[in-house]
């Protein structure tokens, strides 16, 4: 082989090796819609493809939901520099769940460790007051993790660095959670705050949705319904059981039950019990029942009209689809 052949397969080889190394990596799919156009989508991208744990997110707010990401993060090896809450001592409690991370209840986080993102995860009442009282470093984003507040919410700071992170889980302090099935509902001022957000978000769940703030309340108050408004009607239930003496465990399998089927059907077509059946003598002997808690007999009684009105409803619209209207 000639000199020039044996510099050209030099050259070449030389060439390949270097771009090998350093040619883009192919984004990696996720499932999930995209909502922020407000139709489905098969997959989701994240900027780069690659899991950038070496991001560093600042905690403002130590309550549930701040008190179970910086858990997350943490858990992935991600560091959080900085924890801010109003009093020094809650501060102080979370950040001691994080390796080198600094409490402080300063409005001013420029001159503390600097992180890429900021979570604001205050309750929504304190939203507004406590955005406009922090000063964050200039390039980084911050994002709230409210399902019911707009994007807008953040709209004293730069503009094209805000966006929101939201869960859609209920969190309690006492009870640990797996972040992989969380879903995560992401919207971004700009393109890149979005990306940055999508990145942290691929690397704590495996469902991380885009989502716009219209579609986000509406999921929002559906929560209210499946979750908040559930739990309370199994608080009644356990509150009806020890006043008699009853076992609360009686009922579980019956929940159990209850919650497996909802998901394996929709709910108003497997819908039982006196209400459905227009059960008028059973209902009237639970009413009374109720006597004593008038609060829970005003409960059985709008539930029972809804329950009902689902059920005329329905019986309505067999009957125009039976007849071909």
């Amino acid at each position: 082989m000639s000199e020039l052949r044996w510099q050209t397969a030099f050259l070449f080889v030389l060439f390949w090796g270097s771009f090998s190394r350093n040619k883009p990596k192919t984004a990696r799919p996720l499932a999930g819609y995209n909502l922020k156009q407000g139709k489905p989508e098969e997959t989701l991208y994240f900027a780069g493809g690659t899991k950038q744990k070496n991001m560093k997110v600042g905690m403002v707010g130590a309550g549930h939901v701040a008190t179970h990401l910086v858990k997350g993060l943490v858990s992935l090896g991600i560091e959080v520099p900085v924890v801010w809450s109003r009093t020094l001592a809650s501060a102080q409690a979370l950040a001691d769940q994080a390796p080198a991370a600094v409490a402080t209840q300063s409005p001013d986080l420029r001159y503390l460790p600097h992180a890429e993102v900021y979570l604001v995860a205050v309750p929504d009442l304190a939203l507004a007051h406590v955005v406009e009282q922090l000063r964050f470093p200039a390039e980084a984003v911050v994002a709230h993790t409210s399902g019911a507040q707009p994007l807008e919410a953040l709209a004293a700071l730069p503009e094209g660095r805000t966006g929101v992170f939201y869960p859609l889980q209920t969190f309690s302090k006492e009870k640990d959670l797996d972040w992989r099935k969380i879903p995560l509902c992401v919207e971004g001022s700009s393109r890149q705050a979005e990306e940055v957000l999508l990145n942290l978000g691929k690397l704590l769940s495996e469902q991380v949705v885009r989502m716009n703030g219209p579609a986000r309340r509406q999921l929002h108050v559906s929560a209210v319904f499946a979750c908040n408004f559930t739990n309370h009607l199994w608080g009644v239930a356990q509150d009806l059981l020890q006043k008699a003496g009853l076992p609360v465990n009686l009922v579980e399998p019956l929940v159990q039950e209850t919650v497996q089927k909802a998901f394996q059907f929709p709910p108003f077509t497997v819908q039982t019990g006196p209400a459905q059946r227009g059960d008028t003598n059973t209902l009237q002997a639970h009413l009374e029942l109720l006597g004593a808690t008038p609060q829970y007999q005003h409960l059985y009684q709008v539930l029972t009209q809804s329950i009902q009105q689902v059920a005329q409803k329905g019986l309505v619209s067999e009957k125009e689809a039976q007849n071909g209207q």
